[in-house]
């Protein structure tokens, strides 16, 4: 169970946020990355996520696979706000602590995946986008425009 969940993980997060991204802003990136945590995809690995959670309870390996995932989307999406800081896209003293805030407002709303999710307010759904652009000193919109949105 552990191996199949950590197999899963690394697939999701090597899609969302890839080790050796194509040529493009941290901006662009970023606004990629928002682009598909929506969806009935995203929806059907954050209830893998749900469970792996729920059951790391009682299962130790699990526990400590959760525990290596969490750690490795920290990184990751923590490097993605420092190269964005570094090329004064982004505006944040601690990118670690941007990408915490954001991935928290993303599980939250992860945690929605079981339930009817299509009448949330649009507030609601861009939660983590307007989190990240608060925390980032962005623009309002700045990670939904669909030129950012593209991709590379």
């Amino acid at each position: 169970m552990a191996e199949a969940f950590g197999h899963a993980a690394t697939g999701e997060l090597d899609s969302l946020v890839p080790v050796e991204r194509p040529e493009g802003s941290p901006l662009r990136h970023l606004a990629r990355f928002f682009a598909q945590t929506t969806g009935e995809r995203y929806d059907a690995i954050s209830r893998l996520w749900l469970n792996a959670r729920h059951l790391s309870r009682y299962r130790p390996v699990l526990r400590d696979r959760v525990a290596v995932q969490e750690a490795g989307w920290r990184g990751r999406l923590s490097g993605l706000l420092q190269e964005g800081v570094e090329q004064g896209e982004f505006h944040t003293d601690d990118p670690q602590l941007t990408a915490i805030q954001i991935l928290v407002v993303l599980d939250g709303l992860g945690a929605h995946a079981n339930t009817e999710t299509g009448s949330h307010p649009e507030a609601v759904t861009r939660m983590a986008i307007t989190t990240a652009e608060r925390e980032l000193g962005l623009a309002d919109g700045a990670l939904t425009r669909p030129t950012d949105a593209s991709g590379a």
